[in-house]
């Protein structure tokens, strides 16, 4: 080991549902080169998915192996090592006991990934490796990541994704669930894809109406999969054809996992996913109109470690979030039935408005993203209820999957969204008990432009032609240049301009210009 690498050297930890795996990796003439690699083999997830919780055992022998992937890391000198964990950590009760053991044994500050953060990372990994690839035809193509606990579905058109999903049902999960079945019948596989086709249908059903030409799986059993349909790995990924696929799986769907194991030469523990993960493939298969399948060898850590020897890596993925994000949200509100011409009205104002008070905000531009997701996803509770829509947009929001977005930045986008100019945030109401005080700081800024930018237009008509907005000491001047009637939403505006100034400590100033035209 060569100590004067360290300086140049990053380490990822990634606690997975099975395998606990360490990776050293070093920025050689622009390429991520390996140092070092070390994996142990865990039984997490099969203990939460069978018993919903981690043992204490479980705990003291993850702990061990990670002093000894410790001890290495001080080796080699590194200081800077991300340490992640996904569904297995993720599902777990006693998720919070977990982490304070390993933080008080370890010293390790475990970040746990959500099913959006992880299959985003992995998806830009994908486009990454697949990019200008001559396996990629023209037209849509559907992306999946089969994790230990989770699958995560995206549809993307050739330049950005247009939906994404994410289910709580992975090829390790399937098994433990239904395994018990295995033993009461020779037709299991009947019952696999019967509950596969309940599961799945639902999250699949949108996709009938499109035409896919490209398939791209990936997941902890690939390099198995092709390895069973003798295919090996060219640039970075293999290319399984269809027919090879349907042949594998043809053969082992009415094999137990003890037949397998024996049958394809391979440990049971590695025998029992595979079954699992070759019929959630073949279903996605039937999906599309796809020859070939594209299984690039791309990993969660891959993406976090170019995170940390890539300085520009970080904006880059920010702006991947960014766009891919609106691109779902907007097709998520169309399925709404929602007035693209309003949602944009009301996200180019509240962007003015972010921008020129950032003095007095002090929000990054994660926050504005929940400003424009809010402004996109504001009115889908017309479509559900006419009684309560403002409340229907936010139970809708908090459940609903976009790309990427945590389940606490869901939430604050479902906070915003559902205010009008009648409304402001009561802090006292249930369902804001559980937030920090600096989340509610943030939804209240937040609320305070959002609710101004929609204000000027109440009308859903777009009468102003243009929004200047200026801020100048102690008021903030918002110019319309208009040469309808803009009377309402002056109305509208003056609704919201209070909230504003006790927010912010400035007061907003209405300004309607006529363009004489």
């Amino acid at each position: 080991m060569d100590k004067k690498r360290a300086g140049k050297c990053a380490a990822v930890i990634d606690i997975g549902s099975s395998m606990l795996k360490m990776r050293i990796a070093q920025l050689q003439k622009g390429k991520i080169v390996d140092l070092d690699r070390l994996e142990y083999p865990i039984h997490l997830g099969h203990e939460v998915f069978t018993e919903g919780k981690i043992s204490f055992e479980s705990l003291r022998e993850l702990s061990s192996a990670l002093n000894g992937f410790s001890s290495l890391l001080k080796e080699y000198g590194i200081t800077q090592c991300t340490t992640v964990a996904t569904s297995a950590l993720r599902d777990s009760e006693n998720r919070a006991y977990i982490l304070d053991q390993l933080k008080i044994h370890n010293n390790l500050s475990v970040k746990v990934l959500e099913g959006d953060q992880e299959k985003s990372r992995i998806y830009f990994e994908i486009l990454t490796v697949l990019k200008d690839s001559p396996d990629l035809l023209p037209g849509k193509s559907l992306i999946s990541y089969i994790g230990s606990g989770t699958i995560g579905l995206a549809l993307y058109d050739g330049e950005i994704m247009i939906s994404s999903e994410s289910i709580p049902i992975g090829a390790l999960k399937l098994h433990d669930m239904l395994g018990s079945i295995q033993n009461l019948t020779e037709d299991f596989h009947t019952v696999l894809e019967e509950y596969l086709d309940s599961t799945l249908d639902h999250a699949i059903r949108p996709l009938s109406g499109e035409e896919i030409t490209n398939l791209i799986l990936t997941g902890n059993e690939i390099e198995q999969i092709a390895s069973l349909c003798n295919v090996k790995a060219h640039d970075g990924r293999y290319l399984l054809p269809v027919k090879s696929f349907k042949k594998l799986y043809k053969s082992i769907r009415s094999l137990t996992s003890d037949q397998i194991s024996i049958q394809y030469h391979i440990t049971q523990e590695e025998a029992e996913p595979l079954y699992s993960a070759l019929a959630i493939y073949m279903k996605l298969i039937r999906s599309t109109k796809a020859l070939n399948i594209i299984c690039p060898k791309v990993e969660l850590w891959d993406s976090l470690l170019r995170d940390q020897l890539y300085p520009k890596m970080k904006n880059l993925y920010a702006q991947h979030i960014r766009q891919n994000a609106i691109s779902c949200a907007e097709r998520l509100a169309a399925n709404f039935d929602y007035n693209p011409k309003h949602t944009q009205a009301v996200r180019l104002c509240s962007e003015k408005i972010f921008d020129k008070t950032k003095s007095f905000h002090g929000l990054d531009n994660n926050k504005k993203l929940l400003l424009d997701l809010a402004a996109i996803l504001h009115d889908c509770g017309h479509y559900v209820t006419a009684k309560h829509p403002l409340r229907a947009t936010y139970h809708l929001l908090q459940d609903l999957s976009i790309y990427g977005i945590t389940r606490q930045d869901r939430l604050i986008t479902a906070f915003i969204a559902g205010f009008s100019e009648f409304d402001t945030p009561d802090f006292s109401r249930p369902e804001f008990l559980g937030l920090s005080e600096e989340t509610k700081l943030v939804i209240s800024k937040l609320t305070a432009i959002f609710r101004l930018a929609n204000a000027l237009d109440k009308s859903h008509m777009q009468k102003a032609i243009d929004i200047k907005v200026k801020t100048n000491g102690e008021k903030m001047t918002v110019t319309a240049l208009c040469n309808d009637n803009f009377y309402l939403e002056r109305w509208a505006f003056e609704q919201c301009a209070p909230f504003f100034q006790d927010v912010f400590g400035i007061e907003p100033v209405l300004v309607v210009k006529e363009t004489f035209i």
